[in-house]
């Protein structure tokens, strides 16, 4: 049974009929937009709602990440001793090449990219996707050499044997909280990448204590200086941050095209984690510099009448909003910030917090702009606006030569665009014609 017809639940369903195995689709929407294509691959595959009679007599239950498996129907077949399982469970029995993986609440896309961008330069048959571009069955194939996947906690969820030649948790921080019962729930889910991980890349200024194999190789990285000359750090010299390997420079951030010491750090993982892989480290400095960053994350969109204009669209939770806010930051309380949308149940005193001496006024419009403005009161002066265009008129009202106008959303859009690349190319498009 594939439960969801989503993308992960088509490559699913294309897999099962590669293989010449009967399967059933199972989904809520009587009429899921990627019905056609199913039909394409299976003309005469049975779809039909969510059913628990039905799913307790499956022999598997393959979820897609957006079923959450506390569904009532789910936990029903689980306490029928029904196997349930996803799409990343079953590519880890087949991979036939070493698997980077890479989870973590912010910052994942820009890292599997990044090392995506390194290990092609070096290596033929590199594959990449997961969360991101190709479901990881769609990878599957002749000529793979390594496999680079982005993974979700959702994904996490149903893993119970992922053997990843090296695996990554970025940083954590509450997200979801409309899906998980407590924080505590959702890092688990995180943390599960490194249950059979060969090498572990660990954060060390994660507070979170995480269960790894017992023969596990552990690299650290974080800020700071590193401990051990195979640990990575990042320093300040003169200002700058500095990627550093033990007590070895290895790339300056201001050499980077990526924004904000965020991004710093993203870099440093995707080293290590190319190190990790066997990959030439000085190959991989002259490579690192090249990298262009992805939209839609702390992407510059221009500079007009002296003020800087980026677009993080991407930021979907407080703590990217923050990571960049802290990122942008030069001292002098030049951000104009322009966030909200869809909260996810998230707490966001500790982002009216971070937000202190930092931001000179924020615009905050969405449909969870009222807790947003709850938490900014009396910690900086904020303006409620009706729509993303309103957000940066405000803006602009109170930006001067100088500063910088952030749309950080710390929310998710579906409350008034179809995603987050939507949200991000409108407020791209409404800056350009704005200024032009």
């Amino acid at each position: 049974m594939v439960v969801g017809l989503g993308e992960t639940g088509l490559s699913c369903a294309r897999y099962f009929a590669q293989q010449g195995m009967a399967f059933v689709v199972m989904d809520d929407n009587p009429s899921p937009g990627l019905l056609p294509r199913l039909r394409e691959l299976t003309p005469h595959t049975f779809i039909s709602p969510i059913d628990a009679g039905v799913l307790k007599g499956a022999r598997e239950v393959v979820v897609s990440p957006g079923v959450p498996l506390s569904a009532p129907a789910l936990r029903d077949a689980a306490s029928h001793h029904v196997p349930i399982t996803g799409d990343v469970a079953i590519f880890g029995k087949l991979a036939d090449a070493p698997i980077a993986a890479i989870t973590g609440s912010n910052g994942k896309t820009t890292v599997t990219s990044l090392l995506f961008h390194l290990a092609n330069s070096q290596m033929k048959g590199v594959r990449c996707g997961g969360n991101i571009g190709t479901p990881c069955l769609d990878l599957l194939g002749p000529g793979a050499s390594l496999y680079i996947l982005e993974l979700s906690s959702y994904q996490l969820e149903t893993v119970d044997s992922l053997p990843a030649e090296v695996a990554v948790v970025l940083n954590l921080a509450p997200d979801h909280m409309d899906r998980y019962p407590s924080v505590g729930d959702y890092y688990g889910a995180k943390a599960g990448i490194y249950h059979h991980c060969r090498k572990a890349l660990i954060n060390r200024d994660i507070d979170w204590d995480f269960q790894l194999p017992a023969d596990v190789e552990i690299t650290t990285f974080g800020m700071g200086q590193p401990a051990t000359e195979s640990d990575y750090g990042l320093i300040d010299r003169g200002g700058v941050p500095v990627i550093v390997r033990g007590t070895t420079d290895l790339v300056s951030g201001a050499d980077l095209r990526l924004h904000g010491r965020h991004n710093v750090l993203n870099a440093m993982s995707a080293l290590a984690m190319g190190a990790a892989l066997g990959l030439v480290m000085d190959r991989m400095v002259e490579d690192v510099v090249t990298f262009e960053g992805l939209p839609h994350r702390c992407e510059r969109v221009g500079d007009f009448d002296g003020i800087s204009y980026y677009n993080d669209s991407k930021a979907t939770n407080v703590a990217a909003t923050i990571s960049a806010v802290q990122g942008l930051d030069n001292g002098t309380g030049n951000l104009v910030l322009i966030l909200g949308g869809l909260g996810k149940n998230a707490d966001f005193s500790e982002l009216a917090d971070a937000l202190r001496g930092r931001v000179k006024h924020a615009a905050v419009f969405g449909r969870d702009q009222r807790s947003i403005a709850v938490a900014l009161d009396s910690i900086i002066p904020f303006t409620i606006c009706r729509t993303l265009a309103e957000s940066l008129t405000v803006a602009d009202q109170h930006a001067v030569r100088g500063d910088v106008v952030l749309f950080s959303p710390a929310c998710a859009s579906q409350d008034m665009f179809r995603d987050y690349l939507a949200r991000g190319d409108a407020f791209r498009s409404l800056v350009k014609a704005a200024h032009s």
